[in-house]
Order: structure tokens, then C-alpha cells, then sequence
């Protein structure tokens, strides 16, 4: 009886998680596929990425914040930056969909190339905070951790803990990575793909 009401209550609230993908999603869910495929192969973490644009911009082409626009939310210096890095993304315009979309691909595999981590679920979470605030804030935190007999290539409980930053900042990185990887990617299983830290106990 125990087990059969687990079922009904999991049941019951798996269906508003559902319900909350934006409808906007469906617009670009192949396309994301595709060029998650193609970047980081057939099994790309595409729940994640899908995510990653969720807290990004919900799904909304023209979202425009104080210093960033797009889908994925690149600001114009990092948008000049990575132009340089790939040339592919020569042709620079924020608020197309499918370019916003592939830049962000490029700079997170850019991201996982120059990160060193304890293993996936950890590593996820320190691309998506290096993403959030910076590459440089990361290498800060993690020399942070070191200094304070930590493990600086463990994200949970350890990197997550220290930081320099202001507190604001620290709460707003801190909690971009938790909502992707535990609020929103659930919300995209059925997009296919690899689940981040699916196994975590954290």
C-alpha cells in the first residue's frame, strides 16, 4: 500500500514539473538536438543544455537584461570574444535563435576543455558557474578551496562554499547551477540525451 502511494503522489508531482517547459521550447528542441549532437556527440547532455536556456531566457529569443540578449543570454563582449575563438560564429547576431544556441554549446565544450574537476556531476557544475560569472572567478573559488584544506576539484560542499565574490553574486552563481541541474533539467528527460548528476546525492 506504502509503495502504491509513493507511485501516486511521484505521479502527481512529475505533472506540473511537465507542464512548466515553456511552450516556446518546441520551437528550437531540434535544433538543439542537433547541434548538441554535433558539438558534444550522440550523447550529449541535451536536458542540461535545454535547461541552461531555460534559466537563461525561458525559450525567449528577444529576452534582453541589463547587459545581456538572446536565448542564451551573451553579453556583447563575450559575444566579440567567442567570435574569435570560433570563427563559425563569425556572423554575430545575439538574437538569432540558432546562433545563440551554438554559441552557447561552443563556449561550454570551451569551458569542460579548461576544467579540471573529480568527475561529471562536479564538473558540470563548475562549467555552469564559470559560464554564469567567468572562467577567472572559478580559478579563484577553487584556490579558495585549496587554501582552506578543501578539495578544489569537488564542486559540492567544497568550490560551492567559498568565494571571494560579492554576496550577491555568490548567491546568483550558486544558484544558477542548482536550478539547471536539479530544478530544470528534470523538466527535459524526454528530449533524450545524458542526465547530469543523475546518481548524485547532493
Amino acid at each position: 500500500m506504502r509503495s502504491f502511494l509513493v507511485f501516486i503522489f511521484l505521479f502527481f508531482i512529475s505533472k506540473p514539473i511537465l507542464a512548466e517547459v515553456p511552450k516556446e521550447s518546441l520551437k528550437y528542441k531540434r535544433d538543439l538536438i542537433r547541434h548538441s549532437r554535433i558539438i558534444w556527440g550522440l550523447n550529449a547532455p541535451v536536458p542540461l543544455f535545454a535547461a541552461q536556456i531555460h534559466q537563461e531566457s525561458s525559450w525567449n529569443h528577444l529576452a534582453k537584461s541589463k547587459y545581456a540578449k538572446g536565448l542564451s543570454q551573451f553579453t556583447g563582449g563575450t559575444a566579440a570574444w567567442i567570435i574569435k575563438i570560433f570563427p563559425e560564429l563569425e556572423n554575430t547576431n545575439v538574437y538569432n535563435p540558432n546562433w545563440s544556441i551554438r554559441a552557447m554549446l561552443l563556449y561550454d565544450r570551451w569551458l569542460h576543455e579548461r576544467i579540471s574537476s573529480s568527475g561529471e556531476c562536479n564538473q558540470w557544475a563548475m562549467i555552469l558557474s564559470s559560464y554564469n560569472g567567468g572562467l577567472t572567478w572559478l580559478e579563484r573559488d577553487k584556490e579558495m578551496t585549496k587554501n582552506n584544506n578543501k578539495d578544489p576539484e569537488t564542486w559540492w560542499n567544497n568550490v560551492e562554499t567559498f568565494s571571494s565574490r560579492s554576496n550577491w553574486a555568490y548567491q546568483e552563481n550558486r544558484n544558477y547551477t542548482k536550478k539547471i541541474i536539479f530544478l530544470h533539467q528534470p523538466k527535459y528527460l524526454n528530449w533524450g540525451g545524458k542526465y547530469i548528476c543523475e546518481d548524485s546525492n547532493e
